[in-house]
């Protein structure tokens, strides 16, 4: 058995630790903040265009009509309802800060009618603040759960590498002791073979003594 195939580099397992590392230290937190007239937030472990088609969807449900770029969404007349009972033009933009933490900042700007009290921006801007709190924490749960179902496959296979490497011991082992029965039986095979060579010697030093007379016999004839 070639023991170097045996021996597996660990340097395929960075990408996992250093995936580890980063999770415990985000500690997938959901904040809302607000700057200015926007409400902000992180949504972490998703594609950014994942967050602008579900932004978009989300837009939608409240009947706006949506215009989404790469990274901007633009929703006219969304009618939320824990809001006011008038209707909101929606200003989202997505913003990749670094690998695994997109920047969401989401405008709520209330559309003037006549005959319409004007909102309260202290409780419209809660309000809006807990939609895409809740937004970015379902976001955020779903690229988690991708991530954990795509990375689980890597532990399974980890798993099954290990699995394979404990069997090939288990059977190295099994040699050995085989190997070391074969040892034992060989020397004792040796030590009985040493006691038939010195015997076989001894037929041999007679049968040369017995070919040596009749040689002798031979040459008195002469």
């Amino acid at each position: 058995m070639n023991l170097k195939k045996r021996i597996r580099p660990l340097h395929h397992l960075l990408p996992a630790i250093g995936l580890f590392l980063t999770l415990a230290c985000y500690g997938q937190k959901i904040t809302v903040t607000e700057s200015g007239d926007a409400v902000v937030t992180t949504v972490y472990e998703a594609d950014p265009s994942d967050i602008v088609s579900d932004w978009k969807n989300l837009m939608k449900k409240y009947g706006a009509k949506v215009d989404a770029g790469k990274d901007k969404i633009v929703a006219k007349g969304a009618l939320i309802k824990t809001m006011s009972a008038g209707t909101w033009d929606v200003t989202a933009t997505v913003e990749k800060v670094k690998t695994g933490e997109v920047k969401l900042t989401v405008i709520f700007d209330p559309i003037a009618t006549a005959g319409a009290t004007t909102p309260d921006r202290k409780v419209y801007m809660e309000t809006g603040k807990g939609i895409v709190r809740d937004f970015a924490a379902k976001s955020s749960s779903e690229a988690l759960s991708n991530l954990i179902k795509d990375n689980q496959k890597t532990l399974d296979k980890l798993n099954k590498q290990q699995d394979g490497i404990v069997k090939d011991n288990a059977g190295l082992a099994g040699d050995n002791e085989n190997y070391k029965k074969k040892i034992t039986d060989n020397e004792r095979q040796i030590t009985m073979n040493k006691d038939k060579i010195e015997a076989k010697k001894k037929e041999i030093d007679a049968q040369q003594k017995v070919v040596d007379g009749i040689k002798e016999r031979q040459k008195a004839l002469n």
